[in-house]
């Protein structure tokens, strides 16, 4: 038996008794144990913790062994599975085997097995053996962990491979407030911890100089206090990154727009944060097995400068739940369940919008959404007004236009339209809107081979009120 007959053979194994074929990972698993080599081997070939690779060798071990009946571990995998196709080899045709062709980040050159005899002892220490430690975790700025609306293709199914399968080292959640991109990632946290040594969640709402973040990540992530930190920024920067290789470890920074400017287009940084994007970049392009993940209303500038095909680097933009938030009208016990759809559709199916009109629903009209609708204009509301402001005194004056000239409009706008009305150049009018895009203010569709733009009632609403 070689490798590819063993990947096969276990591949259907597993499949038979879960509808699922072996992943990357554990492909890298059964490979390595062919090999024979150690779980702290594999994890550096596949990026992941040996931690975590012990876990999932386990989980597969524990599969194979109810399948064969017979106890199934690293030292007598190959053994065993040899044992099994010696005495099942009448029946192989019954297994619809199919071999997985995606990319697997694991050395594929050696193609012998393992010198030492297949029937020798083990030669693993309990080490080995799956013994699950858990992370050290700061969680201190994160919020407390509340009921979340998750769903098939959820964002956080998204991330979660994103994180686990394809090794990202910059993620990048973007979305106006409300939409859940801190509910997304304390979420996150529970699912993906045993995947990290060290996690944890700073708040950038003081807007800090990169040198008192950089002290607080290191300082953690190196378990020191005793660091010199009189040194440059530069120098910080790559004790950093040597902890970011050392141990796996998941930073989360929360409110990343508070060190990003006001009155521009998206994406700029506030004077004397500048450097905030040399360690965005360092995460993003330097190979490391950590995670750096951003909250913000904007992406940073740097982080759109790299390429689509980089699978290290990735940016996730956050509308609203769409059809999932009727779970937030059902919680609160709003009635008339046939005009959700109209609210949700008012409110861009903004997870705080929506709790927020819902209490007004329940207050004013005592839980009738048909009859809240009946009234118009769309209802803002002492709560949401001010929510609504913050992200208005972000934009520019040529965004502010732009928003404007679509807010007077009762269908989308074309952007033959906008040119023709807009005050400012064609150049200026297209970066208006690339911003704009980049703040998820406006949609964009398409109608009739050609691109029309729309803002979400709500905000529709807040422009023609403060124009």
């Amino acid at each position: 038996m070689d490798v590819q007959e063993l990947l096969r053979l276990a591949d259907g194994l597993v499949f038979t008794k879960t509808g699922k074929h072996l992943d990357d990972l554990q492909q890298a698993v059964v490979r390595g144990t062919w090999e024979g080599k150690r779980y702290s081997e594999i994890s550096k070939e596949v990026h992941c913790t040996e931690r975590y690779v012990r876990n999932v060798a386990s989980k597969l071990w524990q599969t194979l062994s109810e399948i064969l009946d017979e106890d199934v571990m690293k030292s007598n995998l190959r053994s065993t599975m040899e044992r099994y196709e010696f005495s099942k080899v009448s029946n192989f045709g019954d297994f619809n085997f199919i071999q997985n062709k995606g990319n697997i980040n694991v050395c594929t050159e050696t193609s012998h097995p393992p010198k030492t005899p297949q029937n020798s002892p083990p030669t693993q220490t309990s080490t080995e053996n799956n013994t699950e430690q858990k992370p050290r975790l700061d969680l201190r700025d994160a919020p407390e962990l509340k009921t979340f609306y998750n769903y098939p293709n959820s964002p956080l199914t998204t991330i979660e491979n994103s994180i686990a399968r394809q090794n990202c080292r910059l993620l990048t959640i973007t979305g106006m407030a409300g939409t859940g991109k801190s509910a997304i990632a304390r979420n996150l946290i529970p699912q993906i911890q045993t995947q990290f040594d060290r996690i944890i969640w700073r708040s950038l709402r003081t807007s800090p100089p990169l040198e008192t973040t950089l002290k607080n990540i290191i300082q953690f992530l190196c378990d020191r206090t005793d660091i010199n930190f009189s040194t440059n920024t530069d120098t910080q920067l790559s004790i950093l990154i040597e902890a970011l290789r050392d141990n796996r470890s998941l930073i989360v920074l929360d409110d990343v727009q508070q060190i990003l400017s006001s009155g521009q287009l998206a994406g700029y940084y506030k004077p004397g944060y500048e450097n905030y994007g040399t360690l965005f970049k360092l995460i993003g392009e330097i190979p490391h097995n950590s995670c750096l993940i951003l909250n913000s209303w904007e992406p940073p500038s740097d982080i759109l400068t790299f390429t689509d095909d980089n699978s290290a680097v990735c940016l996730l933009q956050l509308t609203g739940l769409g059809e999932a938030a009727t779970e937030i009208l059902r919680e609160k016990g709003l009635l008339d369940e046939e005009t959700w759809p109209e609210l949700i559709e008012l409110y861009h199916g903004n997870p705080l919008w929506l709790k927020l009109v819902a209490q007004t629903i329940n207050k004013l009209f005592n839980g009738r959404v048909s009859q809240y609708l009946s009234y118009q204009p769309v209802f803002l509301g002492d709560e949401l007004t001010p929510i609504l402001q913050q992200h208005y005194q972000r934009l520019s004056e040529i965004e502010k236009q732009a928003i404007a000239l679509i807010s007077n409009e009762s269908e989308p706008v074309l952007l033959t339209q906008l040119m023709a009305k807009c005050q400012g150049s064609q150049r200026e009018l297209f970066k208006a809107l690339q911003s704009l895009d980049r703040r998820a203010i406006i949609a964009k569709l398409s109608c009739e081979a050609e691109t029309v733009f729309t803002i979400p009632p709500v905000l529709k609403q807040y422009v023609k009120m403060v124009a």
